[in-house]
């Protein structure tokens, strides 16, 4: 029910009704499982998880973000006010083995996962660190299991302190990952991340959000042409690979308004955005249009859907990964097939039209409007370039082709 709700009151273009309807979802859930003999929190809990879910996601925490800090720092105070300091002193040995078991138990079982997916031993140890203490809705499922007679009241005040002195701990133990990862990993991270005065001279710059195998080519061509760019990625390893080059390739989630900020956004005139999440790209292209619209954003988009979400956040193009690389192999067997190139040529831009035309017709019978982001140039615009580039695939905005 939630999609079609915000669709439309988004389509208002109202920013009060949008908070309010936030508002009016959460505390309805809260109230919903309160009726259903569980906590309101709990149902605060899965309004988020419902509003996650959703292609609205970014919004709305853009909208709570000032009551957020307030808000956490009140529900902390709480925590901290139901904890007994003579609990603490009278079961001090049980406390402190079950904090080292739970620090030292999660820390073990992240890392192995991280290690498991592909990430470094240093890494994935820093991430179990950073992992390790427990987190809030513990207290909130302590709290429902006392109220439902499953866990004693003593019982939960020791699981209380527990949990929270584990929070408490957070700083240190992320203290404590960077002394190793600076100890034992060949790249210390904070000298691969972005400094605001190492891009103050950069003017009509290009980021490049992603220094994978897309990004790289779009770095090697606009290095040739001696175009000024700066690269994102949040992999150490391609961050020193791209320093190793003297490339200005920076560590830093490209989806932050900060990182964006310190690679000089507000005076950049593009962004590609290559990374190899669907996710990754959503918020790269949400935070860009948002906080820096002067930027005009090209994405690569997993599929058709989600390209059409990327330019509902505020995309300038979009080119599906799937689309291009399949005409480029039709384009190399039809030439294994002795057909001439400008035939090839002939036939993968009418291919490509073809393909165009039919998912404009399919969303414009479904009430979108459809502005996909690849197309062909004009024929009386090819016919005005070098005739040797017929059987060259060209990129642009649909629009250029329907005009």
């Amino acid at each position: 029910m939630l999609r079609p709700i915000y669709k439309q009151i988004a389509e208002n273009k109202n920013a009060e009704i949008f908070s309010a309807n936030t508002l009016l979802v959460i505390l309805g859930t809260s109230v919903l499982t309160a009726r259903a003999g569980l906590s309101m929190a709990l149902g605060a809990f899965l309004a988020g998880l419902l509003l996650a879910e959703t292609e609205f996601a970014l919004q709305v925490e853009s909208d709570i973000a000032p009551y957020r800090g307030l808000l956490l720092g009140l529900f902390f105070m709480t925590v901290g006010m139901s904890i007994d300091p003579k609990l603490l002193l009278s079961n001090f040995p049980v406390i402190a083995g079950a904090l080292g078991l739970l620090i030292g138990g999660k820390t073990i079982l992240v890392a192995l996962v991280g290690k498991l997916c592909g990430i470094s031993i240093i890494s994935a140890i820093r991430v179990g660190l950073l992992l390790a203490p427990g987190g809030e809705f513990a207290f909130v499922a302590f709290g429902e299991a006392v109220n439902q007679g499953i866990m004693s009241s003593q019982l939960s005040s020791l699981l209380f302190l527990v949990v929270g002195i584990s929070m408490a701990l957070t700083p240190w133990l992320a203290a404590g990952g960077q002394l190793i990862a600076s100890r034992f990993e060949l790249v210390d991270v904070r000298s691969l991340l972005p400094v605001e005065s190492e891009t103050d001279d950069l003017h009509d710059h290009i980021i490049i959000c992603g220094f994978g195998r897309v990004g790289q080519i779009i770095a090697q061509l606009l290095s040739e042409r001696l175009i000024p760019f700066v690269a994102l990625d949040v992999r150490s390893d391609r961050v020193a690979m791209g320093r190793a080059l003297d490339l200005p390739v920076y560590f830093g989630d490209s989806g932050s308004p900060e990182v964006l900020h310190n690679v000089g956004a507000e005076r950049a005139c593009a962004a590609a955005i290559t990374l190899d999440s669907p996710g990754g790209n959503y918020r790269t292209v949400w935070a860009l249009s948002k906080h820096f619209p002067n930027v005009k954003t090209f994405v690569r988009a997993h599929d058709v859907d989600h390209g059409l979400n990327l330019e509902k956040a505020g995309a300038t193009a979009v080119v599906p990964e799937t689309v291009e690389p399949s005409l480029q192999l039709a384009a190399a067997v039809l030439s294994q097939a002795k057909i001439p190139s400008s035939e090839i040529a002939a036939t993968i831009n009418e291919f490509r039209s073809r393909h165009l035309r039919e998912l404009t017709e399919l969303y414009q019978d479904d009430g979108i409007p459809l502005n996909y982001g690849f197309g062909v140039m004009s024929k009386s615009k090819a016919q005005q370039s070098d005739s040797s580039d017929d059987n060259n695939v060209t990129l642009g905005n649909v629009k250029d082709s329907q005009e």
